[in-house]
């Protein structure tokens, strides 16, 4: 039976705290599908700054916590519903004087195929 689209999990991203500084490293590699779930996990000991072009402060993630957005809540597909492009590429730094000294920063991205 085919369907019109199916959710898929794309590869999870994450840094370890020793990669952390006060200056951005990426989280991995870029999107390989089109973001439209999204969740940010700090399981750092400090509080980040998170970037999606590795020069400007976004989010500010307090240590141990996540956050957590559906993109397009309540679209359909065929509402040309907005997404995060495809090579995405996730940033983090941490704010205080002190790096982290446990943890990891991850982004996990749900994405939306068409097809069965």
């Amino acid at each position: 039976m085919a369907y019109g689209s199916r959710v898929t999990w794309d590869t999870i991203r994450e840094l370890p705290f020793g990669s952390l500084s006060d200056t951005y490293a990426a989280i991995g590699v870029g999107l390989t599908k089109a973001g439209r779930i999204v969740k940010i996990t700090n399981n750092t000991n400090e509080t980040l700054y998170i970037s999606d072009d590795g020069v400007n402060d976004k989010l500010k993630l307090p240590e141990n916590s996540f956050e957590l957005w559906d993109i397009t809540t309540n679209k359909a597909l065929e509402d040309k519903p907005q997404f995060l492009e495809v090579g995405k590429i996730f940033y983090a730094r941490h704010i205080t004087a002190v790096a982290p000294t446990s943890g990891w920063v991850s982004i996990e991205v749900l994405t939306v195929e068409t097809g069965s």
